[in-house]
């Protein structure tokens, strides 16, 4: 077995390494219920629209495809797990296409590279927004090469299909637009602009964004509202303590070395920027880094936020560590890299498929992903035996919009409510609570600190039964039920 290992070239080196990941992403994902995201994004398949609050509508429309089959936990990973392989297979790609005259183990070396990320094994298993992106941010990468590095003009075709599809999946793909702006001036391509290929490639782009624009035109621009509030909110103060909190943030959970020697190989793309490979690096990565480190002054940013440009910089990463092998202090930080990496990620997915992490009672680190469909059970059982008394038709409520998400998804079709009056995705799904309302309210473990502000909404609330849920012999978690009269906001 170890000999055919060694006789395997790159290709099938990296294969075989995105085919052990895919398996323990599969092992992994069965074990456990969805995060409060993904059930978020299920609600989205089963409530098909063409964009949402949000997020634009790729995840909603992927996770349709399976919905109808099956509505498994595991079922619903399917496309984040294919799409983590197909994002690999695009990575190894494009670092052949950018560095064909050298070592086709350079690609497998930034798969590797990503594929350590520990928020990226992660994405991996939970369906986001940035999964699709991620697949076609590395294929508009790949485009944007053959068109304005390369000099193909038709290619523009290509960069129009990647661009549309991105724009489908997370609002982050603008940063694409600056990406090729900044392609056009440093390889000086205004030829191009001469023919007809740039404009059928805008035109593609826009045809696919389509349903997004359609969709935000017959609701008031809300979702393009919320995302520029989202990163420049006149309210919130630009702090250096967000920034640095969220560099952190990224510092961890990428792994120390990925950080590091990204910002090596950035500083090596920056000062050898006459290497067209090396502007194309900085294009695609710079301008997401500006956009959400940038505003991360203002709001603490999450590390898949900056996934896209990650997995691009692995390939300058790749580039820089095969230069630089024979150093001794390179050598031993990417060892400590990948030893920091492995380790993380083992124990996670390792946890995952059987827990053994000692914790104590209702304080399992992992809770959130325990529970959700007996408690959605027993609060729409709670829910039926209030509805056999005189009143209102009560409803199912929930303290935040995350959470409601698991509640919803657990025990759709069954409304659930906000006890905030917030606009959410799940206000234009099921409306605000209405005053005087009565229904059931849900409070897992972790919010359990919040019940005297959300009870306060109402003129009564009675506990009505809570469910532990147990896990390794001990209750891992516990669900709180509250029967509850008079909502007034």
């Amino acid at each position: 077995m170890s000999r055919r290992f060694l006789k395997l070239d790159a290709p099938q080196a990296t294969a075989l390494l995105l085919g052990l990941i895919t398996l323990l992403h599969l092992a992994a994902g069965a074990r456990v219920g969805l995060t409060g995201d993904a059930a978020h994004y299920a609600l989205y398949g089963a409530k098909l629209a063409w964009s949402y609050f949000d997020h634009p509508p790729m995840i909603g429309w992927l996770q349709a495809t399976v919905e109808p089959f099956s509505t498994a936990n595991l079922a619903l990973r399917l496309w984040p797990i294919a799409l983590g392989t197909l994002s690999g297979a695009a990575l190894y790609r494009l670092a052949r296409r950018l560095y064909p005259e050298r070592t086709p183990w350079l690609g497998f070396v930034a798969v590797a590279v990503m594929q350590s990320a520990v928020i990226l094994s992660l994405m991996g298993i939970s369906m986001l927004p940035d999964d699709p992106l991620l697949l076609f941010f590395l294929l508009a990468a790949g485009a944007l090469h053959r068109t304005l590095i390369e000099d193909e003009p038709r290619a523009w075709l290509w960069v129009g299909l990647w661009f549309g599809l991105a724009g489908l999946s997370k609002y982050t793909a603008v940063a694409l637009v600056f990406s090729a702006i900044w392609l056009m001036i440093s390889e000086r391509r205004w030829a191009h602009l001469r023919t007809r290929w740039p404009w059928l490639g805008i035109l593609i782009a826009l045809l696919a964004i389509l349903p997004v624009l359609g969709w935000n035109a017959a609701h008031d621009w809300v979702s393009f509202r919320y995302q520029i509030l989202h990163v420049s909110d006149p309210d919130r103060h630009w702090r250096l303590m967000h920034f640095v909190k969220s560099q952190l943030i990224q510092f961890f959970s990428y792994s120390p070395g990925i950080y590091l020697f990204g910002l090596i190989a950035l500083v090596h793309a920056l000062r050898r920027r006459d290497d067209p490979r090396n502007r194309l690096l900085l294009a695609m990565t710079v301008p997401v880094f500006v956009i959400i480190d940038g505003s991360s002054g203002t709001t603490v940013s999450l590390p898949h936020w900056t996934a896209v440009a990650w997995a691009v910089l692995s390939i300058g990463i790749a580039a820089w560590l095969l230069d630089h092998w024979r150093r001794r202090a390179v050598r031993i930080g990417a060892a400590a890299s990948g030893v920091y990496s492995v380790l993380l990620i083992g124990v996670l997915l390792s946890e995952l498929i059987h827990p053994w992490i000692p914790f104590k009672a209702n304080a399992y680190p992992l809770a959130d992903l325990y529970g959700w469909r007996r408690a959605a059970t027993q609060a729409e059982t709670l829910r039926a035996q209030m509805a056999a008394t005189p009143g209102t038709r009560p409803m199912l409520y929930a303290g935040n919009w995350s959470y409601a998400s698991h509640i919803a998804w657990y025990a759709y079709p069954q409304p659930v409510q906000i006890t905030d009056r917030k606009m959410h995705q799940m206000t234009l799904w099921y409306g605000n609570a209405a005053d005087g309302g009565r229904g059931i309210l849900v409070v897992p473990q972790q919010f359990h600190g919040h019940v005297p502000a959300w009870t306060a909404k109402f003129a009564r609330c009675a506990p009505a039964g809570d469910l532990p849920i147990p896990l390794e012999g001990k209750v891992a978690t516990t669900y709180y039920f509250y029967r509850c009269e008079g909502y007034h906001g």
